[in-house]
C-alpha cells in the first residue's frame, strides 16, 4: 500500500484499538501506513513471530509476553486471539479522488463498493477474497455499514492492511466521480436478467456490491452503468454477500 501518513498523531485517537490473530496481526506490523503502540503475544506466537520469514520486527515495538488468559482481557469480546494482539492506530482514510490518483490510476484497476454491508464477517471475508482475487481496493459506504474493527481484521486474515480502502458519505457521489474517472460501474443484483458472462467488463472496473438484508439499494442501481447476477439454483433465493463476492472476484481475475 502507498504511503497515507508516517506522521503519530499529537493525540491518540483510537487508543483502545486492538488487531489480534497471527495473520492480521502480521499484515499490520508490515504495514508502513500503519501506526503501531503495543505488542502482546504468548510464548508460542513469539516463537512464530521470531521465524516469520523477510521480517523484522521494530525494534521500539518490543513485545510484552504474557499469558493467554491475559491477552484476553484485553478485549470485552471473547476472541480468538491465536496468542497475540497488536495496539494500533485505525487506518486513515483519504477522500475518494486522491484515493483514486494514489490507488487507482492504472490502465487496468477494478474497485468494490460495499454499500451499507453491517456484518464484520462478511466485510472481512470480502477483504480477504479481495486480497486473494486480484482487487485493486475497496470503498465502504459510511451510513448503515460497519467500520473497521478487531473482527473484520481477523476475518480479513491481513486482508484489511494490504487493499487500500476508504469510506465514502455518499455513493451516489462517489459513483459519479469514479464514472468521471473512466469507470463504468456495475451492480449485483439478482433481479437482473442479464447474466455475469454476458457483460463484457472493461479494463476499469466498479463493482457495487449490496446490503446483506436488502440488496443493492434502488438509487444505487439507477446510477450503475448495468446491473448483473450469478447464475444459482432457482431453488435458492440468493448468495451470502462475500460468497456473491468470491465469485465475482474470481471471474473477473480470469478475464
Amino acid at each position: 500500500m502507498k504511503n497515507r501518513s508516517k506522521n503519530k498523531s499529537k493525540s491518540r485517537k483510537n487508543q483502545d484499538h486492538w488487531i489480534y490473530g497471527y495473520h492480521a496481526v502480521i499484515a499490520a506490523l508490515k504495514n508502513e501506513n500503519r501506526i503501531k503502540y503495543r505488542l502482546v503475544v504468548d510464548e508460542g506466537a513469539k516463537k512464530k513471530l521470531d521465524k516469520e520469514p523477510n521480517f523484522i520486527l521494530p525494534s521500539a515495538l518490543t513485545p510484552a509476553i504474557k499469558e493467554k488468559n491475559e491477552i484476553e482481557k484485553l478485549f470485552d469480546h471473547k476472541v480468538n486471539h491465536q496468542g497475540i494482539a497488536l495496539n494500533v492506530e485505525k487506518l486513515p482514510q483519504l477522500k475518494l479522488q486522491d484515493f483514486i490518483n494514489d490507488f487507482l490510476n492504472s490502465e487496468k484497476s477494478t474497485v468494490a463498493i460495499l454499500d451499507q454491508l453491517e456484518d464484520s464477517q462478511n466485510v472481512g471475508a470480502i477483504f480477504r477474497s479481495a486480497y486473494g482475487l486480484g482487487i485493486d481496493a475497496i470503498i465502504l459506504t459510511d451510513s448503515k455499514s460497519v467500520s473497521e474493527n478487531d473482527f473484520i481484521a481477523k476475518t480479513a486474515a491481513g486482508g484489511l492492511d494490504k487493499i487500500p480502502f476508504t469510506t465514502v458519505t455518499n455513493i451516489s457521489s462517489a459513483i459519479k466521480i469514479l464514472q468521471e474517472n473512466q469507470f463504468w460501474v456495475y451492480g449485483l443484483d439478482g433481479s437482473s436478467d442479464k447474466m455475469i458472462n454476458q457483460i463484457d467488463f472493461p479494463k476499469k472496473t466498479a463493482l457495487v456490491l449490496g446490503s446483506e438484508a436488502d440488496g443493492m439499494r434502488n438509487i444505487t442501481k439507477n446510477l450503475c452503468d448495468e446491473v448483473f447476477k450469478i447464475g444459482i439454483n432457482k431453488n435458492l433465493e440468493s448468495l451470502n454477500v462475500s460468497n456473491a463476492a468470491a465469485i465475482t472476484f474470481f471471474y473477473l481475475n480470469t478475464k
